[in-house]
């Protein structure tokens, strides 16, 4: 009886008791619904980062904008160099910036500096530059410069240091003596050359840059050329800048430098009118003489013979080398053409010197040039 129940038990039992399909469909359902919300996380967060990515990667500022430059002094604040940059650059997103420059704390590694910033660089890009303190190199050059205070100003102009910092150091007899120049020589020192600097280089940094560059063009050849025809490489500067300003006419400079040259050897009083005006500080005066002769200046080379103290301008590096390969000639004297064409006429004797010279100065009659 008992046996029979079972059997009828197990007989009318509903068959979904017995079958799996069911739970297995069920489980199915809940990992593929599980895989699919994985897969929207993963689509979503790869979009974010992909958006978050083109934010710090894309141009920072506006095409239309110039690159510019950053100054970082040891007093600027991270908030007012990112006002600086946002406005320099119209960066399109400024509050971004601020926050990657937070992230990534410029405020605690701002390194004074001059720093190149174009509308073209990421925001990332930008901040990174600043941080690692990337600064962009001054490049100095000058030529044409007569006067220290000419030079003074040409060199500090572009960077941090103030003009009365180079002009105290360059009239530091003590400093210059350690370089081995006076006051008055030190002028020598400085060459035309282009020079690459950081906007924060110190006084003593930057003539230590010159120094460099003075001492590798005074190799061992040019040296011996100066020993040759008896002159310290001081005294070739120091020609070579009475010649550039006896003439704008470069293929003359040779015979220019032979003529100086010979005076010194015979003793003879340079009488050269550059270096009175240098003295006078009246570079434009075409008749020399009067007044201006009786100027008592170490550098009127009427006056006193020999070679002034220093260079009456900064002469260029060719011009140096045309002093050192100075043409062979006896010529003593020369003035100015008379038909203005900037050339020289030259003369071994004062005679011939002296028809040049009237020549020239029934030219300067004829023009009506007094002075």
């Amino acid at each position: 009886m008992s046996r029979s129940r079972r059997s009828k038990s197990k007989q009318w039992r509903p068959s979904y008791f017995n079958d799996t399909s069911h739970r297995s469909h069920h489980h199915g359902s809940s990992r593929r619904i599980r895989t699919w919300i994985r897969l929207t996380l993963l689509i979503v967060i790869l979009l974010l980062l992909s958006w978050a990515a083109y934010l710090l990667l894309r141009p920072a500022g506006r095409t239309s904008q110039q690159e510019c430059y950053a100054y970082i002094t040891d007093t600027t604040s991270s908030e007012a160099l990112m006002a600086t940059i946002t406005k320099e650059l119209e960066v399109k997103n400024p509050t971004l910036l601020r926050s990657v420059a937070r992230l990534v704390r410029i405020e605690e590694r701002l390194r004074p500096g001059r720093y190149r910033l174009s509308p073209d660089m990421s925001i990332l890009s930008i901040c990174k530059t600043i941080k690692y303190g990337a600064q962009t190199p001054v490049r100095l050059s000058f030529s044409s410069i007569r006067t220290q205070e000419e030079l003074i100003d040409k060199l500090t102009a572009p960077l941090e240091m103030s003009a009365d910092e180079l002009r105290t150091l360059l009239r530091d007899s003590v400093y210059c003596d350690s370089l081995g120049f006076t006051t008055e020589t030190i002028r020598c020192m400085f060459l035309p050359d282009t020079h690459e600097v950081y906007w924060t280089v110190s006084p003593k940094e930057l003539l230590h840059k010159y120094e460099q560059s003075y001492h590798k063009f005074w190799d061992q050849k040019r040296t011996a050329l100066a020993q040759e025809i008896g002159l310290t490489p001081v005294e070739v500067s120091i020609v070579a800048s009475i010649v550039e300003e006896e003439s704008s006419k470069t293929d003359e400079y040779s015979d220019i430098a032979g003529l100086y040259i010979n005076r010194l050897r015979k003793g003879m009083a340079l009488q050269a009118d550059p270096t009175l005006k240098f003295a006078t500080g009246n570079f434009t005066a075409q008749r020399i003489g009067g007044e201006l002769l009786k100027a008592d200046s170490p550098y009127n080379t009427y006056k006193y013979r020999g070679l002034p103290p220093g260079p009456i301008r900064y002469p260029q590096m060719t011009t140096l080398d045309a002093v050192l390969h100075h043409t062979a000639h006896d010529y003593l004297y020369m003035c100015a053409r008379a038909d203005f064409s900037g050339y020289h006429a030259f003369a071994a004797n004062y005679a011939d010197h002296m028809r040049n010279a009237r020549a020239y100065q029934k030219a300067l009659d004829e023009r009506g040039i007094t002075e």
